[in-house]
């Protein structure tokens, strides 16, 4: 027996609740446990431990390493018919191919993790899948497919479903019915995301929905009010790439209500530098587009094309014919199960 079993377990537990609140320590406790681990552990620790490590290294953008993570473990998930990780396992997979901007590999995972045969898969990784599949719509344009495919999660959400991921899900929603106009309705589940998101603690979702209360507010012309707001999420620690990438945006919306153009540009392009170090392929086309559209509000129609022609490029890319072609073929197997 492995003697390090009980340092293990306390270093995971550690690094769990620290995943929001300092995720530096939570990644370098997770690291030292996975160091610990002998391969004669029980099968289902293994997995654990690591998956750990593979979401704090997702948390500072490196994808390719939590990649390699995620298929070793897999291989174990599958070894020991461990099917609620193995479910998991093929979600955060194709979370990471999203990330990175393969789509198409992306929705093969996500087809394994929506289909009902897989009868050992949680209620989590439905909720997850059809988040991930909503994010995807959004990112296409298409508010009312995103819409849809979130309240399909909505109706697997359950008593035993962690409340960080039920907040995931409220904010998707807002995202959604912001998309739409629908201010009403999104401030309905704002409301309560922001409410368990600090009852828990977790910065980051906090952060979100804090950006989608100020985008509101800019979308009502209610300037005098996002002062307050925006001096709030410029005072919280973002560690998760995607969450910074999304604050720099929402400030620089924010810059050009206010008329401060230039100060709105060098958000955008901080936010550009970071979808880039992170490869977040899939903000990489949203960042182009408001940079391309706060170039021309300066007059510099020159690099307003440049990006307009990366936006077109890299949305192209993403949403190829067979892209949704596969969705396509998705949307049919949903229909029948």
């Amino acid at each position: 027996m492995n003697p390090n079993l009980q340092r293990i377990r306390e270093l995971y537990e550690q690094s769990k609740q620290l995943i929001y609140v300092d995720s530096a320590e939570s990644l370098r406790l997770i690291d030292e446990a996975v160091a610990l681990l002998s391969p004669a552990d029980e099968p289902a620790l293994r997995v654990a431990v690591i998956y750990q490590q593979v979401e704090m290294l997702t948390a500072f953008g490196r994808i390719h390493e939590a990649l390699i993570l995620l298929h070793q473990i897999l291989v174990i998930a599958e070894t020991e018919n461990l099917e609620a990780e193995r479910g998991e396992l093929l979600y955060h997979i194709g979370i990471a191919h999203y990330t990175l901007g393969d789509f198409g590999t992306a929705i093969d995972y996500w087809s394994d993790c929506l289909n009902l045969e897989n009868q050992g898969f949680s209620a989590a990784t439905r909720i997850n899948t059809y988040i991930s599949l909503g994010q995807l719509y959004f990112a296409f344009h298409m508010p009312t497919d995103a819409l849809r495919h979130h309240l399909s999660a909505l109706k697997w959400v359950n008593e035993q479903i962690a409340t960080d991921l039920y907040v995931r899900l409220l904010i998707n929603l807002v995202a959604d019915y912001c998309e739409l106009g629908q201010h009403e309705q999104a401030l309905t589940y704002l409301d309560e995301a922001e409410t368990l998101a600090k009852e828990i603690q977790h910065f980051e979702y906090l952060g979100e929905a804090l950006g989608y209360r100020t985008l509101i507010l800019l979308e009502e012309d209610r300037l005098d009010e996002i002062t307050q707001l925006l001096e709030r999420g410029h005072t919280m620690e973002r560690y998760w790439a995607w969450g910074e990438i999304s604050w720099k945006i929402v400030t620089g919306k924010i810059l050009q209500a206010e008329e401060r153009n230039n100060e709105a540009i060098t958000a955008f392009e901080e936010a550009l530098a970071l979808a880039n170090q992170y490869e977040c392929n899939s903000k990489v086309h949203v960042v182009h587009a408001v940079l391309a559209r706060a170039y021309d509000r300066v007059g510099n129609h020159a690099l307003a094309e440049k990006h307009q022609r990366l936006y077109q490029e890299h949305f192209n890319r993403l949403g190829s014919p067979e892209i949704f072609a596969r969705l396509q073929q998705l949307e049919a197997q949903l229909e029948n199960t």
